[in-house]
């Protein structure tokens, strides 16, 4: 009942005893006590010490070596005071603890930040995405993954590209056969070929990705939408993953400037194949557009003529007669 207090029942006990027998206090009176709670005398002595720790024993002024029990109403006003205390002194000391654990978590996440920092670059909206590239500039390779080519009306030969070729930067893109199409793009792949750039296209590309010696990995913050930003990854593991995935859809792409032609699988090309995968999987025509970098009427011309060709009313059918002749898996 007052164990809040320190007072355990057994204590309690001896306290109401003295209260009502204040003589068994006395040295003589320790027997009687003892033999009244039916205690060792050693075990009532420890309790009498405990109320003298307690403060419900007090020295009496007019005898020498003598308590006497206080009244409850001081004795607990008292005790509940010294608790109210140490409640205080260990409320004080949570608190500040409580401070030093709050700053050391604030250094701790200042740390990761300044961390963060130096591995990752988070760059929002393209015109800071595209001031912040023009600081790079890579002495061995840049490597990239274009999807969404632009046609452009400048000239091959005011590509930027131009001087690191110039200082021998293995420069690698690769792009969707549909780029190809667009206005001055076969140009300036010619044009940049000629200097030994290499170039490579694939039926359907992730996202944009360049990667600059090596050492950082761009890419969209949205891979649907280049509006929103890039994020420059500096961590090895996360430049060393994008290598791998370049190199992965570097070795499947072919070089349309060799004499190649894009792989084909039972009759259809290997963008027919790509734009058949997709649909399958769930894609909607906008999604299949942004991955082939081609237009929505295009992808629904593609999707017509392949349905045509097997017989197909919807896009359902479209992929089962597609899986009957082996096109897709």
């Amino acid at each position: 009942m007052f164990d809040s207090l320190g007072l355990t029942e057994q204590t309690l006990s001896v306290y109401r005893a003295l209260l009502q027998q204040p003589h068994l206090v006395r040295r003589s009176g320790l027997a009687d006590l003892s033999a009244q709670l039916e205690l060792p005398e050693q075990v009532a002595h420890a309790e009498l010490d405990r109320l003298r720790e307690l403060g419900l024993l007090a020295p009496r002024w007019t005898a020498a070596d003598e308590d006497y029990p206080l009244h409850p109403a001081l004795g607990f006003e008292r005790l509940a005071a010294k608790r109210q205390q140490q409640l205080d002194e260990l409320t004080g000391a949570l608190r500040e603890d409580q401070q030093a654990a709050g700053q050391f978590i604030a250094d701790y996440s200042e740390f990761l930040v300044q961390t963060s920092t130096r591995e990752v670059e988070v760059l929002r909206g393209r015109d800071r995405a595209y001031q912040r590239m023009q600081h790079f500039q890579p002495t061995k390779s840049g490597w990239t993954l274009q999807p969404s080519p632009e046609a452009s009306g400048r000239k091959p030969s005011d590509s930027p590209d131009i001087p690191l070729l110039e200082r021998g930067v293995d420069l690698r893109t690769v792009f969707p056969e549909s780029a190809l199409k667009l206005p001055g793009v076969r140009e300036y792949c010619e044009y940049v070929i000629e200097l030994g750039a290499k170039i490579r296209v694939a039926p359907a590309l992730p996202l944009r990705l360049i990667i600059f010696d090596g050492e950082s990995a761009v890419m969209g913050i949205d891979p649907d939408d280049t509006s929103v930003g890039a994020v420059i990854h500096h961590s090895q593991a996360v430049v060393r993953l994008s290598q791998e995935l370049f190199l992965s859809y570097w070795r499947q792409a072919v070089d349309p400037f060799a004499g190649q032609t894009a792989p084909t699988a039972g009759g259809i090309t290997a963008q027919e194949r790509t734009l058949l995968g997709l649909l399958v999987e769930g894609a909607t025509d906008e999604q299949v557009g942004r991955r082939l970098g081609v237009s929505l009427r295009t992808v629904r011309r593609m999707a017509a003529k392949l349905s045509d060709e097997v017989g197909a009313s919807g896009r359902f059918e479209l992929g089962v007669r597609a899986a009957q002749r082996g096109w897709v898996e």
